[in-house]
């Protein structure tokens, strides 16, 4: 794939995501899709299978959030992202209770593709932000 199709996929992704329209992700991943979070705050997302789990998991959190691209850039195999994650704190998130607090945090990803899809995704959000923000963290 060349790195305009590849930014495209991931384009794709995040506009599938912001319109809650969890049907197009799981077309535009491999089978042995892995989702590899950095910070240790979720657990690895692996199949297409869980790829809606864990969008649904965070959209019970956060049911308004918003995902920005800030920067995107490519290769042929892969793709590198800064993103800005905003939302409403409406639904429990790690055992914390629904706050009703307005956030805002940043997340950087490195994705891999395969085949013409994303086959693996390292994410490093900043849970240390996010926690602060709806009073999960009070360093």
């Amino acid at each position: 794939m060349t790195a305009e199709e590849n930014m495209a996929v991931i384009r794709r992704i995040i506009q599938a995501f912001n319109d809650r329209d969890l049907t197009v992700v799981p077309r535009l991943v491999t089978s042995g899709f892995v989702r590899h979070d950095l910070a240790g705050a979720f657990v690895d997302v692996k199949g297409r299978e869980e790829v809606g789990d864990f969008m649904q998991l965070v959209l019970k959190a956060l049911p308004d959030v918003h995902v920005t691209i800030e920067d995107l850039f490519a290769t042929e195999d892969r793709a590198a992202m800064r993103i800005t994650v905003t939302g409403t704190h409406q639904g429990e998130f790690q055992g914390i209770a629904p706050t009703g607090k307005k956030i805002k945090f940043s997340s950087f990803n490195l994705y891999r593709f395969e085949e013409e899809k994303l086959a693996e995704f390292w994410q490093l959000i900043d849970v240390a932000n996010f926690l602060r923000q709806i009073g999960g963290l009070t360093l």
